[in-house]
């Protein structure tokens, strides 16, 4: 079979310790199908071009760099990629994460061949902490709860029925991309958006088993922030995908919204019951702006005591007392 199945997106940025590994685990997959690995090098700094370039030169057929000389992101990184896809299927991994499953790409491309009215295919994820192997959530399942193989579709409510599987273990059918219908490359990049932006055009096929590591390193763009600023970045990706959307689903974003981002009573039934959608983007990019600012205020201030109130065996509450510090005029 020459014509090209699958492209595996390998996203990276100074992944010099852990994109041989990544390489590795896309390169020791058994297939009855073309793909290639299309490296995606953000302008990295610490020699992982270089080992990128190694690779290409050893395996031409199946690693395809695009190094480039300034930095871009992934988001634009992986929507300039996409439009040049020729394959039917892609899947996505981090240059510090890495598959642990031979047969993977397999296993989810026969799924996706037998379930047309599937959209995109995932499975359950290891998380590991490689710089503190002794957190409580090492070697955890990604997704914890016990969720059976099968196909879940697009969520009536985020509690009960959404299920976001870890970006190693997807493959996409490209057909459902829709690139034409974005405007926001963000939307196809980030793994709460993507799962929205997919589940509109099909269904996801989930995968009761472990087939990936994801790696909580503490230094990448999500793992190196604190917890206001990734439950920010968690609502900023909830309302762009709400906007591309159009608001069909406001009610149900609002409802996922509001579990990272508080919101008083006055503001959730205004939102709730706002029709005109350029009033509700102004209205949740406010709220957001004045979320991350006040964040951006406490960091700048000065900690004079920390108090730490056990609140279980695993669970401690810690309070800063803190003192603004003056700007110099």
């Amino acid at each position: 079979m020459s014509e090209l199945e699958l492209v595996v997106l390998i996203c990276t940025y100074n992944h010099k310790n852990s994109i041989a590994k990544a390489i590795e685990s896309v390169l020791a997959q058994k297939t009855n199908f073309k793909f290639q690995a299309w490296i995606l090098d953000d302008c990295s700094t610490d020699g992982t071009s270089d080992i990128v370039r190694e690779y290409a030169n050893k395996y031409p057929e199946i690693i395809v760099p695009f190094i480039n000389e300034v930095n871009k992101s992934a988001s634009k990184n992986t929507f300039e990629a996409l439009k040049k896809m020729n394959a039917k299927y892609f899947a996505t991994l981090d240059g510090d994460d890495y598959w642990t499953d031979e047969n993977k790409l397999q296993i989810q491309v026969d799924i996706l061949e037998n379930n047309p009215d599937c959209s995109f295919c995932a499975h359950n994820t290891l998380k590991k902490y490689p710089n503190d192997e002794k957190n409580m959530h090492n070697n955890e399942p990604y997704i914890k709860t016990k969720i059976k193989s099968g196909k879940y579709h697009f969520p009536k409510n985020v509690k009960k029925e959404y299920l976001e599987p870890h970006l190693s273990s997807r493959v996409y059918r490209t057909s459902c991309l829709n690139l034409d219908k974005v405007d926001d490359p963000f939307i196809i990049s980030y793994d709460t958006a993507i799962t929205f932006w997919f589940l509109q055009f099909g269904n996801l096929y989930y995968i009761d088993k472990i087939m990936s590591v994801y790696n909580y390193t503490y230094q990448g763009i999500y793992t190196a922030k604190n917890p206001q600023q990734k439950l920010y970045m968690g609502a900023n990706a909830i309302n762009r995908i709400n906007k591309a959307l159009d608001y069909k689903y406001n009610k149900m974003f609002l409802d996922f919204f509001k579990r990272k981002i508080p919101l008083s009573l006055m503001q959730y039934l205004k939102i709730k019951h706002l029709t005109d959608k350029e009033t509700l983007n102004n209205l949740y990019c406010k709220i957001l702006d004045k979320y991350i600012k006040d964040e951006n205020e406490r960091l700048n201030s000065k900690i004079l005591k920390t108090i730490k109130l056990p609140l279980s065996k695993r669970k401690i509450l810690c309070l800063d007392i803190r003192r603004e510090k003056k700007e110099t005029l």
